[in-house]
């Protein structure tokens, strides 16, 4: 699956396979923060970026400094739109 065909419930569905948080139901949103929802660490951001590049086929550890910068699910989504 290509950057472009990845729809949004693709790449929560994505995040939401490497975090281990039970208390999440319903799944992943983009309006979900990364820290304050999540709980995700920079450990924890560093798996979503190797799971996306894995699942995705993008170069996701060419652009390490803009997802630190994330705040929230969308921020992910709108990163893995301009890869």
């Amino acid at each position: 699956m290509s950057k472009s065909e990845a729809a949004d419930d693709e790449i929560c569905r994505i995040i939401g396979s490497v975090i281990s948080k039970a208390s999440v139901k319903g799944g992943i949103t983009p309006a979900m923060s990364l820290r304050g929802d999540l709980g995700i660490d920079s450990l924890g951001l560093m798996s979503i970026v190797f799971a996306l590049e894995e699942n995705l086929g993008v170069d996701a550890f060419g652009q390490v400094e803009q997802f630190v910068g994330a705040e929230d699910v969308s921020d992910i989504i709108k990163i893995v739109r301009q890869i």
